[in-house]
């Protein structure tokens, strides 16, 4: 005992590393002899096609540790006893699977035995709600994606493209690729994309996880890959909509221009040593975001030259694909937007997974990788660049992480793991000709080298203004109605390594881990472009000397943000208040979980560091500001100290009997705030102190995690051999959210009051989750998931407050439903399929999937039709946007109004036929809202619905902007915002569109074919 101690406490000691998440489970059980029923005392176990294994103690137990999730074949053996093997054992990533042996003497039976186990449908090990969805469910599901099978489980909720947890906001989720950290930490999404047939299964934990996770208060997505195979296997899928020509409609709906193909390739290298499993995959989009698109034909339209708006350089035609050159403008234009396909919206992604694993026992060794670039273009307002699609800005992303894990076992019953990793993610927007050179994005002379002929030297061509709409002429930088778009860029990793100790000791498994994660994190972006331009051209000894006067022009007419880079986006290693950020975080935990007939008892506490690498103003009413300069003093400022948590986990799991078991869950959590929320550049910070400009996107300075404590109980029921429900209960408390406010500066202060984030906002979210699983028995599998909840708290997203801080210094207090919040959620999927050798030629290997999903819509607040739209333009006045509502006038309560009940139904259809038994060729369609439902998901807060914003149809509002336009301004609005909804896209650019989200009504029946190959 002594030297195991010893093991443990050298370990924690000598390796600084950093956590990973466990991303193997265990097989226990028992082995006896079938007739008399005594333990079998040092009989054998073997995990097949692995050196995994163990030999039963003086009770005949047994435990294997470390195990890869997967699907295995298990034997036991003993002398004088026919050995069992048992097939189709699932091992899952941190549970345990419950194996027993019955062994017949040679005596009676001379050969083994050979037993295919079926799937346990209740897993007694778990202490808290864990939901598995193995890669085979996936397959049969008619959808395409690791994310859309995830919002199908109890107690998640999917809204505007987000995910959200348990009343959590959509950046508290911690998102795991075999067992290595997946999320983005400037924006709390999921960075990297899984191929769905690289996946060997997923887990979602609705809170209530164990200490060995941290960062993540809402819930955690853990996604593990495929361990190669013993034996040379490979597929090859493709499946398309566009079957019939792209945009051309079929089946009342259109297709979008989609093809997705990928293929796997897995086996041995050395058998039984070396494995490994490659996933490759390819979509293409030719509109990303199917939607509800009826376009419109406007005929012999009357173009607005009073005025300076005119450009006689550019003609106005009809082609979006030419680049135009010369020519008077013609004196009318006709304005033609096809139905179906939303123009100027292309995407297309390679992505590949993979892993190779080395078993060379007494070490383990496996190593895996995931990347993927994507590339795309960035169009928020379609119609209004319905000229100049050639212009449109691309969009490019790159996402990879790389994992190693050593297991070295130094007993059967001891383990440890040093696991190493890293992150590189990359975005870039750019001009589609000029790319990194952006100030040439606003020179004509460098314009018309591709045709473009500028308004002037230097400013790009002006709007075509036709009876109130503006529309970007040919060549036009001005892409998204509310400024220039520029040229941004950022990159980010993060490098760690870590180690975490087993010990299996009797029926407790202990467990151990230290941690240690930096990032490096990068960011550039300019959008007055125009505007530098017009600073360099009116100071030129300034710009051609360069030096600190040039700098200033720079701070000041741009406006970067920047860090990591300098204020000409030159990548530096700077540390000072620009410089390059470097959060550390550090985490250690113990745990004990304790294993027996009638009690699973799963305690451990949690140590967690956070250095977010952020700055605080030493006087915040009195900030550190040079107006002449427009610059931050550093001298004014301090480090944010780190923050230190201590977080305690205790769950409790109840078999009551092999069919009935009971769980309690008990946990405080803690996360650093996504870096979006702490990080700008000074020239940001010093524009904001001028109190120039409303602000509703700003930084926090010196932000504290966000905490939360959640209870859980939970029961779940095996009530016949291939069926069970679980019913589970929540209770969680959040503190210390981002919410927006202001600082009002003190008196003689050169800084004026101006925007902050700061740690104020909670909620109080309770809920119940239900769940039904029927194995599959007479050709048919089901599931049904459900979830009840009420999430309240003071804001659903960081700026709701905008407007209450704006108005004046009262903050809300009280608990209001939140904006995410779906009252009513649930998924019911059944499949039915005929096996093999079974229902004759023409029904055998044939199935369908039916998946039905529902939600009774989520809160919002309901505006008064008086509300003015602002500082909004003809063509968007019907909008009360989120991010800036300070015109608003509530109708009610704070999100005391609901959007609709959302119904949708998918299909699935497929046939396998298999060819001189290697091959197996499965066809199949499938059909996304096959009844073509057209789903409110948002509505406009003037009219409380989806098809009319309030701004025509009150007169009171809209009669003194209608009579100043042109003669068809009224059918162009129609056209263009009620039916076509560009005023909406266009104002879910705000930071509440996480919440919002990107568009009134759910997408359209979509129609996919494809054939799934496989050997």
């Amino acid at each position: 005992m002594r030297n195991k101690i010893v093991i443990i406490l050298s370990a924690l000691l000598l390796m600084p590393a950093l956590m990973f998440a466990g991303v193997t489970g265990k097989i226990r059980g028992k082995v006896i002899d079938k007739e008399s029923k005594e333990p079998l005392v040092g009989a054998n176990v073997a995990v097949e096609g692995t050196s995994l294994g163990a030999r039963t103690d003086v009770d005949g137990e047994y435990t294997v540790l470390n195990i890869p999730a997967g699907t295995y074949s298990v034997k036991a053996s003993f002398i004088g006893y026919a050995s069992t093997n048992v097939l189709n054992v699932r091992v899952s990533s941190d549970l345990t699977t419950q194996l027993d042996f019955s062994l017949s003497t040679e005596a009676i039976q001379v050969t083994g035995v050979e037993i295919t186990a079926e799937r346990p449908i209740i897993n007694k090990s778990a202490t808290n709600a864990v939901r598995i969805v193995s890669g085979d469910d996936l397959k049969n599901i008619p959808v395409r994606g690791v994310a859309a099978v995830v919002a199908l489980q109890a107690g998640v909720v999917l809204q505007g493209g987000e995910l959200f947890i348990r009343g959590g906001r959509q950046d508290e989720i911690g998102y795991y690729v075999d067992g290595a950290d997946a999320r983005d930490p400037r924006t709390g999404r999921q960075a990297i994309t899984i191929v769905p047939e690289a996946l060997e299964e997923f887990q979602v934990q609705a809170g209530g996880y164990n200490a060995e996770y941290g960062g993540a208060n809402a819930g955690i997505i853990r996604q593990q890959l495929k361990t190669g195979s013993n034996s040379f296997s490979a597929s090859l899928r493709a499946e398309t909509d566009d079957f019939v020509g792209r945009g051309k409609s079929y089946m009342g709906g259109y297709s979008y221009g989609y093809s997705d193909i990928s293929g796997t390739i897995s086996g041995p290298i050395v058998a039984d040593k070396v494995k490994f499993f490659i996933a490759g995959q390819n979509t293409f989009q030719a509109d990303p975001a199917a939607a509800y698109w009826s376009g419109f034909t406007f005929n012999d339209l009357v173009e607005d030259i009073s005025g300076s708006t005119r450009n006689p350089y550019n003609p106005i035609v009809n082609n979006p694909n030419s680049i135009y050159d010369g020519g008077p403008a013609p004196d009318t234009l006709d304005l033609v937007v096809l139905p179906g396909n939303v123009p100027g919206r292309k995407f297309q992604q390679y992505a590949g997974n993979g892993t190779l694993t080395f078993d060379l026992s007494p070490i383990i060794v496996r190593l895996s990788g995931s990347a993927s670039f994507t590339k795309g273009l960035f169009n928020p307002t379609p119609i209004r660049n319905i000229f100049n699609q050639f212009r449109l800005h691309n969009e490019q992303r790159s996402n990879n992480l790389y994992s190693a894990k050593i297991s070295h076992f130094l007993q059967p019953e001891t383990y440890y793991d040093l696991t190493f990793s890293y992150s590189d993610q990359r975005f870039k927007r750019s001009d589609p000709f000029f790319k990194d050179d952006y100030l040439a994005y606003g020179d004509s002379t460098r314009a018309a080298q591709f045709g473009m002929n500028y308004f002037s030297r230097f400013q790009s061509p002006q709007d075509i203004r036709v009876d109130g709409f503006p529309f970007t002429r040919p060549g036009s930088l001005n892409m998204n109605g509310g400024g220039t778009v520029g040229y941004s860029k950022r990159k980010q990793s993060y490098l760690s390594g870590a180690i975490d100790l087993t010990h299996q000791l009797s029926n407790h498994e202990l467990k151990a881990g230290f941690s240690y994660r930096e990032h490096r994190v990068r960011n550039y972006s300019i959008v007055s472009l125009e505007a530098l331009l017009g600073s360099l051209i009116s100071n030129p000894d300034a710009a051609r000397n360069g030096g600190a006067e040039r700098d200033l022009l720079w701070r000041t007419g741009g406006l970067p943000t920047n860090y990591g880079y300098d204020i000409y986006g030159n990548e530096t290693n700077d540390t000072g208040l620009d410089g390059v950020k470097k959060p550390k975080y550090i985490s250690g935990y113990l745990q004990d979980k304790f294993e027996f007939n009638d009690l699973v008892i799963n305690a451990g506490l949690r140590f967690d560091s956070f250095d977010n690498d952020a700055f605080e103003f030493i006087n915040p009413l009195n900030p550190s500001y040079n107006p002449q300069d427009a610059t931050v003093d550093p001298a004014g400022t301090r480090k944010k100290p780190v923050f230190k948590s201590v977080s305690p986990r205790l769950g409790f799991s109840f078999p009551v009997t092999d069919r009935t078991v009971f769980h309690v869950q008990y946990g405080k959590f803690v996360q650093a705030p996504q870096l979006n929320d702490m990080y700008t550049s000074t020239s940001r910070i010093a524009l904001w102190f001028t109190g120039r400009n409303f602000i509703p996107d700003p930084a926090g300075f010196g932000l504290d995690p966000i905490r939360t404590t959640q209870y859980e109980i939970g029961f779940t029921q095996q009530f016949t051999d291939f069926a069970s429900f679980d019913l589970t209960t929540f209770y969680k408390d959040i503190q210390g959210q981002i919410q927006y406010d202001v600082v009002t500066t003190m008196a003689g202060s050169p800084t004026a009051s101006y925007n902050i984030l700061k740690n104020g906002d909670f909620a109080t979210t309770k809920g119940l989750e239900v769940t039904l699983r029927l194995r599959r028995t007479n050709r048919m599998q089901a599931s049904v998931n459900y979830t009840l909840s009420d999430a309240q708290g003071t804001g659903s997203s960081r700026s709701s407050t905008v407007s209450s801080t704006q108005a004046g210094p009262e903050r809300p207090v009280v608990l209001s439903p939140l904006a995410f919040n779906q009252t009513h959620r649930g998924s019911i999927n059944i499949d039915f399929r005929f096996g093999k050798d079974d229902g004759g030629a023409i029904l055998e290997q044939l199935g369908a999937n039916v998946l039905f999903t529902f939600n009774s819509g989520h809160a919002y607040t309901k505006a008064l039709q008086s509300s003015s739209a602002g500082q909004r333009g003809p063509e968007e006045a019907g909008i009360l946007s989120d991010d800036d509502p300070r015109t608003r006038k509530p109708d009610g309560a704070l999100n005391s109004s609901t959007t609709p009940w959302v119904f949708q139904v998918d299909l699935r259809l497929d046939k396998t036929v298999s060819i001189a038994d290697m091959f197996d060729v499965n066809f199949y369609v499938y059909v996304l809202n096959l009844l073509d439902t057209k789903n409110v998901l948002n509505v406009y807060s003037r009219s409380g619905n989806a098809s009319d914003d309030g701004f025509l149809s009150n007169p009171a509002l809209s009669q003194a902007i209608v009579a100043g336009q042109g003669p068809r301004y009224v059918p162009l609005y129609q056209a263009i915002n009620n039916q076509n909804r560009q005023h909406y896209w266009q104002n879910q650019l705000g930071s509440n569109a996480d919440v919002t989200g990107g568009d009134l009504y759910g997408t359209p029946r979509q129609v996919r074919v494809g054939v799934n190959i496989v050997y």
